[in-house]
C-alpha cells in the first residue's frame, strides 16, 4: 500500500496519544502513513516521542526542534500532524501550509475564529489539504445515530438537550485549559459537543447564552491518572494552584438552521451537575448523540425501547467504513477507542492526499465548531441573541478580540 511521509509537530501529552493512534493504524492492513520525523521546541519532548514511536511503529523517526529545518532536511515530507498548544495552532499550521505541506491539526482548530480563517486562507493559497482532528463523530455510536436520524427513526427532530455539567475545582489535565488566551475549558471541550450537535442536527443559526467562571482558583490534583510518561513528568512540575482566567460553565439555547432548538448546559467547575443527551422527534426519542465511548438508545412512539445492541441488529443498512469495521466489528466502542479514532483520522488524511478522498472535518467545519462555542461567549458579553453568521465573519467579536490582541493575531 502507498504511504504518505508524515511528521508529528508537538510532542506533549496529546502528541503522545496521537502516536498511539499511528500504532493502531500500523497494526492493520490499511496502514498508509509512515512517521518519518517528530518536532517540538523542547528537544526532550521530541526525544521522548521518538522513543515512544519506535516502540509503536517499529522505527525511530528523526528528531527536530524547528519546523523549517525539518522540512528542509526530511526528503519527500508530505504532511504534518500539528498537536501543539492550541494558542499557536494558527501560526504553526500557516507556516506548514506555506512550506507546501498538507496538515492535520488537533481540535480546537484555533482559539479564535480569526485564527481559523487565517488557516483556511493559507490552505487555499497553497492548494493544500487542511484537516481538523475532531474524533467524536467517528465513534460507531455517532455513526449509528446519524444513520437512524437520516432514516427517520424518530420522525422529525424538533428539540434536543445537550447537558454535560460536572463540579470541578482541580486543574483539568493541564493548566493552560484554565487560561482565556490559551483556549479555555469551554472551548477545549465545547468544540467536541458543537461538532456533535452540528453533525446530527445541522448548522447552528443563532445562539443566546451565558458563561461564568465558577472555579476561579484551580488546585493541583492529588495524583494523575494517565499511562503516558509525558503526563507523569508534567504533573510533577505542576504548580499547586492556578488562577483561572477562562470561564468554565455555560448555558445556552441554540436555534438551528432547520428551526430545531437545542438546550445546552456545559461546564466543568463549581459545585452542581446535570447530564443527558436527548433528541426529541415527532415519532420517538433518541437517547444520546453518540459521543465518544457512549451507546445510543431509541424509544419509539409505541413505547418500545431499543438499546444499542438491538439498534445495530435491527438496522440492516447501517455500515461503517472498512477501517472502522475492522476496528469495531460489533459497531460499538472498545477500551482503545481514543487511539482507533485517531487512526481513522490519519487514514482519511492519507487517502485524501493519495487518492483525492474528501476530508470530513475540513477547515470550514472546524471554524463552524469554534464559532458555535464563541457565539455563547459573545452573546453573554452583549446580552442578546447573536447570529452565527455574525460570529463567523467577525461582525460580533468583542470577547475574541481580547484574545487576538493578547496573541498578536491580526
Amino acid at each position: 500500500m502507498d504511504k504518505i511521509r508524515l511528521a508529528l509537530v508537538g510532542c506533549g501529552g496529546m502528541g503522545t496519544r496521537h502516536l498511539y493512534g499511528l500504532g493502531e493504524l500500523a497494526k492493520t492492513p490499511f496502514d498508509n502513513v509512515e512517521l518519518v520525523a517528530v518536532c517540538d521546541i523542547r528537544r526532550d519532548n521530541a526525544e521522548l516521542a521518538a522513543t515512544e514511536a519506535e516502540k509503536l511503529v517499529g522505527q525511530r523517526p528523526a528528531v527536530f526542534t524547528d519546523l523549517e529545518t525539518m522540512h528542509r532536511e526530511v526528503a519527500d515530507l508530505m504532511a504534518v500532524d500539528v498537536v501543539v498548544d492550541p494558542s499557536v495552532h494558527h501560526a504553526v499550521v500557516c507556516q506548514a501550509l506555506d512550506l507546501g505541506l498538507h496538515v492535520m491539526v488537533e481540535k480546537p482548530m484555533a482559539i479564535t475564529v480569526k485564527g481559523c480563517q487565517q488557516m483556511i486562507e493559507a490552505a487555499e493559497r497553497n492548494k493544500r489539504i487542511l484537516s481538523v482532528a475532531e474524533n467524536f463523530r467517528r465513534d460507531p455510536s455517532a455513526r449509528l445515530v446519524h444513520h437512524l436520524l437520516e432514516q427517520g427513526a424518530i420522525g422529525r427532530p424538533y428539540m434536543a438537550i445537550f447537558h454535560s455539567l460536572a463540579p470541578h475545582r482541580e486543574v483539568f489535565i493541564t493548566p493552560w485549559r484554565h487560561m482565556k488566551d490559551r483556549g479555555g475549558l469551554l472551548l477545549d471541550l465545547g468544540v467536541h459537543f458543537t461538532d456533535m450537535i452540528r453533525y446530527q442536527l445541522g448548522d447552528v443559526k443563532e445562539a443566546y447564552g451565558a458563561v461564568e467562571l465558577a472555579s476561579p482558583v484551580r488546585h493541583k490534583p492529588e495524583a494523575v491518572n494517565s499511562p503516558y510518561e509525558f503526563y507523569q513528568t508534567r504533573f510533577a512540575e505542576m504548580e499547586q494552584q492556578v488562577e483561572a482566567t477562562a470561564e468554565d460553565t455555560s448555558m445556552a439555547m441554540f436555534r438551528m438552521e432547520n428551526g430545531l432548538a437545542v438546550n445546552w448546559v456545559v461546564g466543568l467547575g463549581g459545585y452542581g451537575s446535570c447530564g443527558g443527551e436527548v433528541i426529541f422527534g415527532s415519532e420517538g426519542v433518541m437517547q444520546g448523540f453518540g459521543t465518544r465511548g457512549a451507546k445510543a438508545c431509541l424509544q419509539r412512539a409505541d413505547g418500545t425501547t431499543l438499546d444499542h445492541a438491538a439498534l445495530v441488529a435491527d438496522t440492516e443498512a447501517f455500515a461503517l467504513e472498512p477501517l472502522a469495521e475492522h476496528f469495531f466489528p460489533e459497531r460499538v466502542a472498545d477500551q482503545d477507542i481514543d487511539w482507533k479514532l485517531l487512526a481513522l483520522e490519519y487514514f482519511e488524511l492519507a487517502e485524501a492526499i493519495l487518492n483525492g478522498r474528501e476530508i470530513e472535518v475540513d477547515g470550514m467545519e472546524g471554524l463552524k465548531d469554534v464559532a458555535a462555542v464563541y457565539a455563547i461567549f459573545e452573546s453573554s458579553r452583549l446580552g442578546r441573541t447573536v447570529q452565527l453568521s455574525e460570529v463567523e465573519r467577525g461582525a460580533v467579536y468583542e470577547y475574541q478580540a481580547e484574545i487576538d490582541a493578547a496573541l498578536g493575531i491580526d
